[in-house]
């Protein structure tokens, strides 16, 4: 008898510090301290690592440092506990969509809909999922469509040499088309904000020739740079997938509390 009450004492003081891990993240979470709150998931999952409570939280610590694959892992994992887990449903359609994966996304948008019907946040999945794949099929249709100049060939050819397209072009002497290059930077500094200053200053850092001379057995300042470079590659395409959310027709009729304070 005392063995099984041993054995009992020490489940729930293992569960009893899961919870206390657990709550400690979530704190460091509110205050976007998410490297501490990640350490204190990872010491609860070392204790118990089917425990569904901690896989989630770990799951949107995850999303928020950039590491949707890894989201997606615990959300799966989480779901192999409890497959009708409402909570582990919505990381999983989540990390879908950062991940790009926007038609298995809204699969998992619509089961979570459809089972609490009255949770605004799986409509707002819903319908910024479907704009994402509107515009993907919509960057792709305009890709494959030919121009209006290729289309009339030698007709505009012909008539680059009137009157009216000289004075176009005498009216615009200094204008030139944007390269590919300098969109991309234009897209990478709406992204990232200051942060761009960062990674285009660490890229051309790796460039430099002496870089490799400056490395010590110590003190690896490319690997670091290249380390740096690769986080803020990670942030960019993150907030990349986000753009879609701001352009919801309907966001402003969705309530302020899309998602509860439980979930």
């Amino acid at each position: 008898m005392p063995r099984k009450k041993q054995k009992v004492d020490t489940l729930e003081e293992i569960e009893t510090t899961i919870k206390l891990l657990c709550d400690q993240s979530n704190n460091h979470m509110k205050v976007r301290e998410y490297y501490k709150a990640l350490k204190g998931y990872n010491k609860a999952l070392e204790l118990n690592n089917t425990d569904i409570n901690a896989l989630i939280s770990r799951s949107k610590c995850y999303l928020l440092l950039g590491e949707a694959s890894k989201a997606l892992q615990d959300a799966e994992t989480a779901l192999a506990e409890d497959k009708n887990n409402i909570r582990a449903i919505y990381q999983k359609a989540e990390s879908l969509y950062y991940l790009g994966q926007f038609e298995q996304s809204l699969m998992f948008f619509h089961r979570g809909l459809r089972a609490r019907p009255e949770l605004a946040l799986f409509r707002l999945g819903v319908q910024k999922t479907q704009e994402a794949i509107e515009n993907t099929i919509g960057t792709k249709t305009r890709a494959n469509q030919p121009s209006a100049t290729a289309k009339s060939g030698v007709s505009r050819k012909s008539g680059d040499n009137t009157p009216k397209s000289q004075a176009q072009s005498q009216s615009q002497p200094g204008r030139q088309r944007a390269t590919k290059a300098d969109l991309e930077r234009r897209n990478a500094r709406k992204l990232l904000g200051e942060l761009c200053v960062d990674k285009e200053y660490l890229e051309k850092l790796l460039l430099h020739p002496d870089l490799i001379r400056a490395d010590t057995n110590t003190e690896n300042i490319s690997a670091l740079a290249k380390e740096a470079v690769c986080f803020l590659n990670k942030r960019q395409e993150f907030w990349r997938q986000q753009r879609p959310c701001t352009a919801l027709p309907n966001h402003k009729n969705l309530p302020n509390d899309a998602i509860p304070k439980w979930f």
